[in-house]
């Protein structure tokens, strides 16, 4: 989100997405990344879980930068364990920070913040973090768009999902829901 935002957001990891990565890999970047001044390397982990579309192995660099906490997160499976293949008609390249990189649409990340898996869902945190980026956003994002990712992607259900739960547990709701989710008011309770 933040490549997409005039003040990036704090964040205290940094998500990453190959299908092409091995433990020995994540291992050598994190002695890498402990080799820039003021950075420590604490541990490195991978985490495997089946999911409904396949088994998802989440590697982990923690580090201290500074003295606060810095997360290295590298995926090799998007959503309930899809191949990243499933973003590429959704990426873009990006210039930002002096690096270049390839990056989600915003209406990419907008589903990606939408499909967070259950039970914890959408978090009232998540929230306000993505009704900030729909407002900074929102002359560029077309809602048109990402109605037509869910639906490519089958996540409908899924998506309302996270929008009632987190209607019914934080009373908050995502801005433009109704053109993301039609409908959704009469789920909400036509708040």
């Amino acid at each position: 989100m933040s490549v997409y935002m005039k003040n990036p957001l704090r964040s205290k990891d940094l998500d990453l997405l190959s299908s092409q990565v091995s433990y020995r890999q994540v291992e050598r970047l994190a002695d890498k990344l402990s080799e820039i001044k003021g950075v420590e390397q604490k541990t490195t982990s991978a985490q495997a879980r089946m999911l409904k579309h396949g088994k998802m192995t989440t590697f982990a660099i923690e580090l201290r930068v500074g003295d606060k906490p810095f997360f290295v997160k590298l995926f090799d499976k998007v959503l309930d364990g899809r191949p990243p293949s499933i973003l590429q008609p959704h990426v873009v390249p990006r210039k930002q920070w002096g690096l270049k990189f390839w990056s989600p649409t915003r209406e990419a990340v907008v589903v990606l913040r939408l499909a967070f898996r259950q039970p914890e869902g959408i978090t009232r945190f998540n929230a306000i973090r993505l009704n900030r980026f729909i407002r900074e956003n929102q002359e560029a994002l077309r809602f048109k768009l990402v109605r037509a990712i869910i639906k490519q992607w089958g996540i409908e259900g899924w998506v309302e999902k996270n929008l009632v739960d987190l209607y019914n547990r934080n009373k908050i709701r995502i801005l433009n829901d109704r053109k993301i989710a039609q409908g959704i008011e009469r789920k909400i309770g036509g708040q």
